[in-house]
């Protein structure tokens, strides 16, 4: 072998080690970039899980699933609802309710009606404030903006007066904390949030599959009641076909579900 191609086939063997060398810096940036993006994306999700009243972009919301895990979907082709009342107040209401008292929310919605129970001995502001919008009307026309069916759990989110998870009643309140060791177990219903209870405002969901992974910041004031009838209509919501909403928070339902109106009993404590 000549003096030259000794030399080219040199060059040739650095040339192939350098390009090797750069391929595998190229390849640990890329792992780098993927791991990092792949942590900020989980808190991004984390954060917006569930968030509520002027915070949430196009609904909820709910952070881990990305869809739903139902393929069969239910119609729900119930009562036009009426227009939404654009109510907006100033500040929380004062007391409006008898703390020794119970009451009962009669939900009609285009998919059913359910039926859930408050006691304010265990959340009384919140009781107080959802008790005040409903008796205003708040929520008559209003939608369910999200639901979200995964294997763990499944939620219909509503309260939302303009319908896409970034309205509210023109205020927020400071709810009750849930102890550390509160579940949120199907049938439960809670305050959605932007980041804990003292932003809680209008919006709140419904537990329809129970929800063992979510931490204990927003506020439970109620339960279903009624529990056959109430959950054929929560089980259609969570089944209706709907958009994919942006960061896995489930989807909007199309057509929308609306609640047509909500209707509100005050009873004696038995």
């Amino acid at each position: 072998m000549s003096k030259r191609s000794y030399e080219k086939r040199i060059k040739a063997k650095r040339d192939a080690a350098k390009a090797a060398r750069k391929r595998a810096e190229r390849m640990r940036k890329i792992r780098i970039w993927v791991s990092s993006l792949t942590a900020v994306g989980l808190a991004l999700v984390l954060f917006f899980v569930l968030r509520g009243d002027g915070t949430e972009p196009s609904a909820s919301p709910t952070s881990s699933p990305t869809g739903s895990a139902s393929t069969v979907a239910t119609p729900c082709p119930g009562p036009t609802p009426p227009a939404p009342k654009p109510l907006t107040f100033n500040s929380p209401p004062g007391s409006t309710i008898d703390n020794d008292k119970v009451y009962v929310a009669t939900f009609e919605t285009s998919c059913g009606t359910f039926k859930i129970q408050m006691d304010p001995k265990t959340a009384p502001t919140t009781v107080n404030n959802f008790v005040f919008l409903a008796r205003q009307g708040y929520y008559d026309g209003t939608k369910f903006h999200r639901v979200q069916n995964e294997t763990d759990f499944a939620i219909a989110q509503g309260g939302d007066p303009k319908g896409d998870g970034t309205g509210g009643p023109g205020y927020s309140y400071d709810g009750e904390t849930p102890a550390p060791t509160a579940k949120y177990l199907r049938g439960t219903i809670a305050m959605a949030n932007s980041g804990g209870p003292s932003s809680n405002g209008s919006q709140f969901f419904v537990v329809v599959k129970d929800w063992a992974g979510l931490p204990p910041n927003y506020t439970i004031f109620g339960n279903v009641i009624d529990e056959a009838n109430s959950f054929a209509a929560l089980d259609k919501m969570i089944t209706a076909e709907g958009t994919p909403i942006e960061g896995g928070l489930g989807t909007t339902p199309v057509p929308p579900i609306y609640i047509v109106k909500v209707m509100i009993e005050e009873l004696a404590r038995s």
